[in-house]
């Protein structure tokens, strides 16, 4: 095994494209958005003669006085130990010339496999850490009909639905030039339900970059000429991705969020694609308060099953910065 820079988009893509529930994250578009961000980036690749079997998208992020960590998310991608080794202490080792202070991993485990995870980690200094992607993630499975898919959903998301469309609610397919709709409906929703949203120049770039190779959609409700609520959707190997949803403090009665949910399922199924991925839940039996409970609810109506992951460690490589850096984080310096 070699490991090295992965320099063609097409390897990668198509690696990373093969693996069960693609993961967008990992994907060469992702990359070149995290580059638009001006962070600095690594694509590792575990090379087997010309064939990649192992990967890794490694993300520079900065921190106050100097200091950063490296980050890959919903990596590394592998479906081996010896892989899953290589790539680790190669990222460790990039870690170290970068002095960073520690490497944040999220690798595409189910917890199921909890003890193949564990034996790849054995060795490294490491700690479960904060998600930064969902540990639990609830998807469907696009190989049946649309009829079908319709019967196994929540009797009343199946109402709202139609409500959604007697009622005149209309989805349009958009990109960057809608940039602004997006980004009001976001300020709504953040106000709402209280939570800190990405920069507008955040979306900006991810549209930019994102949106003209058809990598991400823009879907648009509409009702009575006014834009009501707007989703981000990823287009990924065999993935199509909920990643980013927003929508209008008016109008909540029509229902417009779980109409733009279907017509996203059904452009996954019209383009061939084999699983829809509605992103972060709950935990399985965390309490009705938990904050994603809202959430999870609607996005469980739609049917599908979960899947949960190991969840995120941190290699630490600097353990007395990695100790002061949690108990900045712990008194929010």
């Amino acid at each position: 095994m070699e490991i090295k820079e992965i320099i063609h988009k097409e390897v990668l893509n198509e690696f990373i494209g093969s693996q069960k529930m693609s993961q967008f994250l990992q994907s060469w578009e992702w990359g070149e958005f995290q580059k638009s961000l001006d962070r600095q980036i690594w694509r590792l690749g575990v090379f087997e003669g010309d064939n990649l079997v192992g990967s890794a998208l490694v993300i520079k992020q900065t921190l106050p006085m100097g200091k950063c960590y490296l980050y890959c998310p919903r990596g590394p991608v592998g479906d081996n130990q010896d892989v899953f080794k290589e790539l680790e202490f190669k990222i460790a080792s990039l870690g170290k010339e970068q002095s960073a202070l520690f490497v944040k991993i999220e690798p595409p485990i189910e917890k199921k496999n909890r003890q193949f995870f564990k034996d790849v980690i054995s060795g490294f200094n490491s700690k479960p850490a904060d998600f930064v992607q969902p540990q639990d993630s609830w998807y469907m499975d696009l190989s049946q009909s649309e009829d079908e898919l319709l019967q196994a959903m929540h009797h009343k998301t199946r109402y709202n639905i139609r409500l959604a469309e007697k009622k005149g609610v209309t989805v349009r397919i958009s990109g960057a030039e809608d940039l602004d709709k997006f980004w009001q409906l976001n300020l709504a929703t953040s106000r709402r339900d209280q939570f800190s949203a990405h920069s507008k120049n955040y979306y900006q770039k991810m549209l930019e970059t994102l949106s003209g190779s058809g990598f991400m959609k823009m879907f648009i409700a509409e009702y009575k000429g006014q834009s009501i609520a707007a989703n981000l959707v990823t287009f990924f190997g065999d993935t199509v991705t909920y990643v980013h949803g927003a929508s209008a403090d008016e109008q909540r009665n029509v229902m417009a969020p779980q109409l733009l949910q279907w017509r996203q399922i059904q452009e996954a199924k019209r383009q061939g694609f084999r699983h829809y991925d509605f992103w972060g839940v709950a935990p399985e039996g965390a309490a009705k308060e938990q904050a994603w409970s809202g959430i999870t609810r609607f996005k469980q109506g739609f049917g599908g099953q979960g899947m949960s992951y190991v969840g995120t460690y941190d290699l630490i490589i600097n353990p007395g910065w990695y100790k002061l850096y949690k108990l900045a984080k712990t008194i929010n310096l």
